[in-house]
């Protein structure tokens, strides 16, 4: 993205298009875009965070991290002229607007007078007032399509509350999903031998045909991918339906009749052209049939003339919207997890493009089932979304609900401003580091169930956090990581968790007050249990016979934050 896209009538006319549903102010859909696509925020949470209202103290828009205690309040501008930059004048405006929370008392006066009431219901519903008199954090975020001039660089020079993304920020966050997604080539389909069916739809033109599958196997991108990257999903190699799938290809006898047997291939292009005996796509992409287009490239000596699919083509002239809604509902006709409809998702990929950035030797972020990668750890999405909600979030006890991970709890786990790449490779090597500590737990049935190491992970995270410098390294992990500590950090971890074990046999008992076992199934699926085991390990922690190992582990820790 360049700044000129970002002008006025190019945003309009653009990026702007599918959020004039959700607002039709201009500014506010620029907010909801700004809070998706650069603050990493989910949908349902960027609606949530907009305030939408006259009368709003000048605040646009709250959002409240609860993980780093930070409240966010947003305001935006769009200004309409390609020339105009933005001054002091509503840095300082916001700068007042910004005063008026910085304590419950005055966040009780907004109350109680003339403000709007959708921004009254925004800060009730979040609770701010109680969070500041909590000691959250008030910061301000500015966003506008315009940039800075040096006024305003000199006045946010003197200020530290306040977060100025202007074109050039957001340009330099924007990351373009899927722009250069699929094959840049053209290709010929020969439809001498078959009907083709001619469908249009609010100006969008398809072809409907059945195509030989030996021109299918031509189609560029099949051995590296490129043609599926905005499939949901890629090839997922020996499983049962690819086998079924592949002994059907090399049954030249049911090659008459797989297409009976087939739901066939959509193919989404830039552009298509339909001439006396053929069909031609430009800049072209397969969005459903990975598993069934890569068999049959892998069993190609197999194929017949006989063998023929089911082909769909729809020219979409680059609307990604169109695309993004056929891939979904062509998906969703198949056997697709939440975690596939999630692959192709802005927050996804940018987590896949920033844990590439922190060592693309060592770690890959696996969004896609089916992903090739020649890192030497491949992290996937749904292992990277349980090491957050049990640490980052504190939620061990629903670390066993794997599948809501990509699914109702995406938004939550995923969809705030400090989940990152860097975040990811770390919370994933602390995890792994719980590991050996495991061993020393005295009952090995509660030692080795998949939820201990959660567990123990959280509550050796919540011991550190309750050190001296404990919050401060868990919100600079990306430092971490950068200046080389990380090993160090991992070292610090697996000796917290190896104590913590220790302390964990004491606390868990063979029997309790009615004679029956305990019960670690249902104990570790338990909120209540978890928090009051978890206050008694930082008590434990804490006493004189480790106090001089943890005063250690703080200045270790204090040393790399």
């Amino acid at each position: 993205m360049k700044t000129d896209d970002l002008h006025y009538d190019v945003i309009t006319a653009g990026i702007l298009k599918p959020y004039s549903e959700r607002s039709p102010i201009v500014s506010a859909q620029f907010l909801r875009w700004f809070l998706e696509n650069i603050f990493r925020l989910d949908r349902q949470d960027a609606d949530d965070a907009c305030v939408d209202a006259k009368q709003d103290k000048g605040i646009d828009g709250i959002y409240v991290n609860d993980v780093t205690e930070t409240i966010y309040l947003i305001q935006t501008k769009v200004r309409q002229k390609q020339k105009a930059t933005l001054g002091d004048t509503d840095l300082k405006e916001f700068h007042g607007s910004i005063s008026q929370f910085s304590s419950a008392s005055k966040i009780q006066a907004i109350l109680a007078g003339n403000a709007n009431s959708r921004l009254k219901q925004a800060i009730s519903r979040n609770k701010l007032a109680d969070k500041v008199d909590a000691g959250f954090a008030v910061e301000g975020l500015f966003c506008t399509n315009v940039l800075a001039n040096k006024e305003a660089v000199a006045f946010l020079d003197g200020v530290d509350n306040i977060t100025l993304y202007d074109a050039d920020a957001i340009c330099d966050e924007y990351l373009e999903i899927g722009a250069d997604s699929g094959v840049k080539d053209v290709f010929n389909f020969n439809v001498a031998d078959t009907d083709v069916i001619a469908y249009s739809s609010n100006k969008v033109s398809s072809r409907i045909f059945l195509a030989d599958a030996l021109q299918l196997i031509h189609l560029k991108g099949i051995a590296d991918g490129t043609l599926f990257e905005k499939n949901v999903r890629l090839s997922l190699g020996n499983t049962k339906v690819n086998k079924a799938l592949i002994a059907s290809i090399k049954n030249k006898k049911e090659h008459r009749n797989f297409p009976l047997y087939h739901n066939g291939i959509n193919i989404l292009c830039e552009e298509l052209t339909e001439e006396d005996e053929s069909v031609s796509v430009k800049n072209y992409m397969v969005v459903n049939g990975a598993q069934s287009l890569t068999s049959l490239y892998n069993t190609k000596s197999s194929i017949s003339d006989d063998l023929k699919i089911l082909v769909k083509i729809v020219e979409t002239k680059g609307d990604a919207e169109l695309s993004d809604k056929i891939t979904t509902n062509s998906n969703n006709q198949n056997a697709i997890k939440p975690r596939d409809m999630r692959s192709n998702h802005g927050i996804q990929q940018r987590l896949k493009r920033e844990v590439s950035k922190v060592d693309p030797t060592k770690y890959s972020y696996e969004v896609k089932r089916g992903e090739k990668s020649k890192a030497a750890v491949v992290i996937s999405n749904e292992d990277a979304g349980l090491a957050l909600l049990a640490l980052d979030l504190g939620q061990p006890w629903s670390c066993h609900q794997k599948y809501k991970v990509m699914d109702e709890l995406h938004g939550e786990i995923f969809g705030r401003p400090d989940v990152n790449g860097w975040k990811i490779v770390a919370l994933i090597e602390l995890l792994s580091s719980v590991e050996p500590s495991l061993s020393e737990i005295d009952d090995k049935s509660f030692a080795y169930y998949n939820l201990t190491r959660y567990f123990v992970a959280y509550a050796v995270s919540e011991i550190i956090r309750d050190s001296k410098n404990g919050k401060k390294l868990f919100s600079s992990l990306k430092n971490v990581i950068e200046d080389g500590n990380l090993p160090k950090l991992v070292g610090v971890f697996e000796n917290v968790a190896k104590a913590t074990a220790l302390d964990l046999n004491a606390e868990v008992v063979d029997v309790d007050e009615d004679d029956e076992l305990f019960d670690h199934k249902s104990s570790l699926k338990s909120p209540n249990w978890c928090r009051a085991t978890v206050a008694k390990l930082k008590a434990s922690y804490k006493k004189d016979v480790v106090r001089k190992r943890a005063k250690a582990i703080d200045e270790l820790i204090a040393a790399f934050v």
